[in-house]
């Protein structure tokens, strides 16, 4: 993944993964997993996210609402506090958003964890318009330290 991506979103960007695995030997939860498509807005037109799925092993609204502000903030480029935001300069891209999958954990998952998945699947959309090409797998062990 490249840490400059292109503004905007010239394309749709269909199956875009990010998993975190659970690290383990600790306590933290680390757990999260989701799919996304990616589809460009005309200007004008504001971003949204929608859920084509039903979360596994059941819907959880708090890591949905989650899940939704990382992504949210990453198309923004409002995520400056967080120390895994974006590395390169500021990106404002306009998408729909639709969720194909999402998987959680009971003990193993926290919102923080969906939050930055948001983020890192939206960098990879865009790493993928860039570089023209097609999603790669991202897994990664979110870090809840800041």
């Amino acid at each position: 993944m490249t840490t400059n991506p292109p503004i905007g979103l010239a394309r749709p960007v269909r199956g875009v993964k990010v998993h975190s695995r659970q690290t383990l030997g600790t306590c933290a939860p680390t757990y999260g997993r989701v799919e996304l498509d990616f589809e460009p807005l005309p200007a004008g037109v504001d971003s949204s996210i929608a859920f084509a799925c039903t979360a596994s092993p059941e819907r959880a609204p708090e890591y949905e609402e989650s899940l939704a502000v990382g992504v949210m903030r990453e198309l923004a480029a409002t995520d400056a506090g967080d120390p895994e935001a974006r590395r390169g300069a500021p990106v404002k891209a306009r998408a729909r958003v639709i969720v194909r999958a999402m998987s959680w954990h009971w003990v193993d998952s926290c919102e923080m964890v969906f939050v930055r998945l948001g983020a890192l699947a939206v960098r990879e959309a865009l790493c993928c318009v860039a570089e023209d090409r097609e999603p790669h797998l991202v897994e990664t062990r979110v870090s809840l330290s800041s």
